[in-house]
């Protein structure tokens, strides 16, 4: 069989063929157990007479992949500082071990997402998967139920059955919110958009500061939900406008925000409203993302390590390939407060 031919057999044609699952074809291709001798040996027949026979021979049992494909949705891979570092941790990874890296741009949003994830699937013999910054319980169960080897990076699987990474976000929240209280703030209001599990783990360590300080938590009095405004993250100066004339803004001192982009918004959404920054009102944001060291003022953060980030998963997916039996984990990567010119201190 030519290549041309071989190249149109995919795990959905063998498994039609075999009267088995898409995850059966997997893990037998992949020499992953799981699948019974009989059903092992009709596998590997039928894919060598569909020309698949040094696919299905050579398994992925060495110590690392040749190919590996990382996910994103394009909006993130385009416009975010963010994941440009985390996918080039990947790729610095990936070439200091000779892989190769195929990047597969997916929408940010379901259904489109899923339908493209279903789509990717039906086209891949053979491979492993990073999944950056996706980590939607319908695209996971998919994931899961293909059998190719997969990481998570800067997401999570809450049901446990694909390795994630991610930076400690909760950790994160709670040390940019003990920053401000140090500082002598009381009322601090946290603005998010948290549509993602990561940013509700730093709205979780807000409130575990604000809760060991003794000063409770009322999400309706502290917190600035942009997606309850109907504004996206980098719209975030319009939210601002609206709480300042609805009065939201009264009595407090400091905002903590989710990210370094909405800490921006929030900065240019003050500074328009004709307050001084920090001397009204005290900002923290996280990520540490170039443009954050120069805005003005600089803007005091979380640092979180994107390219270890990358690397990390990368180096989670080799282990995974070389052990396919490693129970699911979930990793965290250590983060720094950056102090820089937007905190000051009140009596």
């Amino acid at each position: 069989m030519n290549d041309d031919i071989v190249a149109t057999v995919t795990l959905h044609d063998i498994a039609k063929a075999a009267g088995v699952s898409v995850a059966s074809v997997s893990k037998v291709l992949n020499n992953r157990p799981g699948v019974g001798d009989e059903s092992r040996r009709r596998i590997i027949g039928i894919a060598d007479k569909m020309g698949y026979q040094a696919r299905a021979s050579k398994g992925q049992s060495s110590a690392a992949v040749e190919r590996v494909t990382i996910i994103t949705p394009g909006e993130y891979y385009s416009n975010s500082q963010f994941y440009a570092d985390v996918i080039k941790g990947i790729l610095d990874a990936a070439s200091s071990q000779a892989v190769s890296v195929d990047v597969r741009l997916i929408g940010r949003y379901m259904p489109e997402a899923d339908s493209d994830i279903e789509k990717i699937l039906k086209e891949t013999a053979s491979g492993a998967f990073l999944l950056v910054g996706l980590d939607y319980p319908e695209i996971i169960e998919r994931i899961v139920v293909s059998g190719f080897p997969a990481i998570i990076v800067n997401g999570a699987d809450r049901s446990m059955r694909i390795s994630s990474v991610t930076p400690d976000n909760r950790s994160a929240g709670w040390l940019a919110t003990c920053r401000l209280l140090a500082a002598g703030h009381r009322r601090i209001m946290h603005v998010t958009l948290p549509h993602r599990t990561s940013l509700v783990r730093r709205m979780d360590g807000f409130r575990d500061a604000l809760e060991e300080a003794g000063l409770g938590f009322d999400r309706s009095r502290d917190v600035l939900d942009l997606g309850k405004e109907g504004v996206l993250e980098y719209q975030s100066a319009l939210a601002v406008k609206r709480a300042l004339e609805d009065g939201r803004f009264d009595g407090v001192t400091a905002l903590f925000c989710s990210s370094d982009l909405v800490a921006l918004g929030v900065v240019d959404g003050l500074k328009e409203a004709g307050f001084a920054i920090p001397e009204a009102f005290s900002i923290i944001g996280i990520d540490d993302v170039a443009i954050a060291l120069y805005s003005r003022p600089p803007l005091t953060t979380i640092r979180v390590d994107r390219l270890e980030l990358g690397r990390v998963g990368f180096l989670m997916l080799q282990e995974k390939i070389s052990n396919p039996s490693i129970g699911v984990r979930h990793v965290d990567i250590g983060v720094e407060l950056i102090e820089r010119s937007t905190v000051a201190v009140v009596g």
